[in-house]
């Protein structure tokens, strides 16, 4: 995976379900001692090896001094992608930090994309794309669709701890790749990353001090005086559903009024301005106000409601399985699966989701 050019850093992530407002507040300097930034890197939660060394200050200082205003466009972006980051790590048991990745990988921008071809959030190549089951060709690149991307870097990050036990090791060798790895740690005669770090391309040497410091940032970036600068309410605020038949941006704007610039800024994985057919189905996330007429002329009406029930729409948060709210809701996976008109069982974040419960009986989310 290659490393955005600039060194840029964000921090701290939005809640869900809160609707955060744009900021005008410019950056502050904010000047805080060599010593409390290394107590604080001390206190750091976080899956990787933190130790406090030049290269680690000079990344935390690149963040929060100099590149400031495009640090606080980054902690707004996190209201777009952490929430979707946070609910396949979860999923696949993985460390919610790893949320970290896009941060120095593309700046949380889904249409970055290296000198090495890497393309993406996560900055997959297309052998390593193809890899893990993503569609790239000239009408669909899922290298850059949020959730598609997402869970492949879920995929793949569980697969390369599988392989080294170390999460230090494995941040390093999805920069630089297994095989570069396991040849400096044949040359370090160790497994410690700080010992085969010298050994490593200069890229993956700085890529895990910039992890350090992106992961101090989102504990500490408002004492460096950093304000998030957050995207409109209508990026913040969506909901995903499944499209199976062919269907450009056009018509999509006309059902809904948004304007197709809206569409592809959510929908970046689609080439054309157009979702193809897909007998599986394909992601489109829209905004919350716009899904309800979207979903009213689109989708076929949910065939099932018994008497004494009462219809509920449940939107799938972080970690939700068909199981867990079949638990919640008091009915089997199947009735979810019939009520849904899913043709599979697995959900994705910000889902909307036809629930049937006792209409004399409040269900309550724990």
């Amino acid at each position: 995976m290659a490393v955005a050019s600039l060194m840029l850093s964000v921090a701290s992530y939005a809640t869900p379900s809160l609707v955060l407002q744009n900021t005008e507040s410019a950056p502050s300097t904010i000047t805080i001692s060599d010593a409390t930034i290394q107590q604080r890197l001390h206190n750091l939660n976080s899956p990787v090896d933190v130790q406090y060394r030049p290269v680690v200050r000079e990344s935390i200082r690149a963040y929060i001094v100099f590149a400031q205003r495009e640090s606080q466009q980054l902690l707004g972006l996190t209201s777009l992608y952490f929430p979707v980051f946070e609910h396949y790590l979860k999923l696949n048991h993985l460390p919610e930090q790893l949320k970290y990745l896009p941060i120095i990988e593309s700046r949380l921008r889904p249409g970055a994309t290296s000198h090495a071809g890497a393309a993406g959030l996560w900055q997959f190549t297309k052998g390593t794309g193809r890899q893990f089951h993503l569609q790239i060709d000239n009408v669909v690149d899922e290298r850059r669709d949020p959730i598609r991307s997402t869970e492949a870097a879920a995929a793949y990050l569980e697969q390369l701890y599988g392989k080294y036990r170390d999460w230090t090791l494995v941040l390093a060798a999805y920069n630089c790749g297994p095989a570069r790895l396991n040849q400096a740690i044949r040359h370090a005669g160790s497994k410690d990353y700080w010992k085969v770090r010298e050994f490593l391309p200069k890229e993956t040497q700085d890529y895990i001090p910039r992890f350090i410091a992106a992961s101090y940032l989102m504990q500490y970036y408002h004492e460096h005086g950093l304000v998030p600068a957050y995207p409109s309410y209508n990026l913040q605020l969506t909901r995903t559903t499944k499209v199976y038949n062919a269907m450009n941006f056009s018509t999509i704007a006309r059902i809904t009024g948004l304007s197709e610039r809206t569409i592809a800024r959510l929908n970046p994985g689609y080439q054309q301005n157009l979702v193809p057919a897909n007998s599986n189905g394909q992601y489109l996330i829209l905004p919350e106000s716009a899904m309800l007429a979207f979903q009213t002329t689109m989708q076929p009406t949910v065939p099932y409601a018994s008497v004494g029930t009462a219809r509920r729409t449940h939107v799938v948060q972080s970690g939700d399985t068909i199981e867990s709210l079949a638990k919640i809701y008091k009915c089997s996976t199947g009735e979810i699966v019939a009520w849904n008109n899913m043709n599979e069982s697995n959900l994705f974040f910000r889902q909307e989701l036809v629930i049937y419960v006792n209409a004399y009986e409040e269900v309550w989310r724990g």
